[in-house]
């Protein structure tokens, strides 16, 4: 592996210290650790080596791995989340939050503009915790480069299913030309809240990782159901 390549993984993380799996790409991996979700979709995590996507421990074992080759490493706190700080535990009164009767234990708050997790209610009294969730734990990675993108119709359809993970990459027609991307997205998310932002931050992905490509254009077609229309059909440009 080598920085820039964009390789699709599956893996499962472990806090080494409780043996309760965290995340998981791997659908058996989830049910087993009784974490499955239906709405969930269990499949491979793209990842561009060197723009830390991920862990940087952990981005640093991936380039040393090979296509196929399952690996198991271990991250310490000190490369991982770092240790917990006491002094990050902090306690206000009840009446500091809006709605303080449904605080409960586990629920996430924002006080002074930080994010923290409800520890403890008693008395009038919320503790939160600021230190974040993995801190001071052990991290147990199991994963394995399942494929190495080589073709950029590819990376662009991956890159926009990472940002649209509704949108499989079956769905999503690419078309090259020169330095041009043009990409059609099915009917169904045309219209959905923050479309537009969501395509900027696909030129962005896909100019920034993609070598020779410097324009996306977006092609909006609205076809009759059961009818597919590829990037070189006919087509009405928004």
């Amino acid at each position: 592996m080598e920085p820039g390549s964009l390789i699709l993984v599956d893996y499962t993380l472990t806090v080494k210290e409780t043996g309760n799996v965290i995340e998981t790409t791997i659908e058996e991996d989830a049910k087993k650790a009784s974490i499955y979700k239906e709405s969930e979709k269990y499949s491979p995590r793209l990842i561009h080596l060197g723009s830390k996507w991920v862990l940087e421990s952990w981005e640093e074992e991936l380039l040393k791995s090979e296509v196929g080759v399952e690996k198991t490493v271990e991250i310490p706190p000190e490369k991982a989340y770092g240790f917990r700080d006491p002094n990050k535990v902090k306690t206000y009164a009840a009446r500091r939050f809006s709605k303080p009767q449904e605080l409960i234990p586990g629920a996430l708050v924002e006080v002074d503009n930080k994010i923290g997790v409800v520890r403890n209610i008693s008395g009038g009294r919320v503790q939160v915790d600021f230190n974040p969730p993995l801190a001071g734990k052990t991290l147990v990675y199991r994963f394995k480069i399942v494929k190495v993108l080589e073709d950029d119709s590819e990376k662009i359809r991956y890159l926009v299913n990472r940002r649209l993970p509704e949108v499989s990459v079956e769905e999503v027609s690419v078309e090259i030309r020169e330095e041009t991307a043009t990409i059609i997205l099915p009917n169904k998310v045309l219209l959905s809240d923050g479309i537009q932002q969501i395509k900027k931050a696909v030129f962005e992905d896909v100019v920034s990782i993609i070598k020779g490509i410097n324009t996306v254009k977006f092609i909006d077609v609205f076809t009759r159901p059961g009818e597919v229309k590829s990037a070189g059909e006919d087509k009405t440009p928004t």
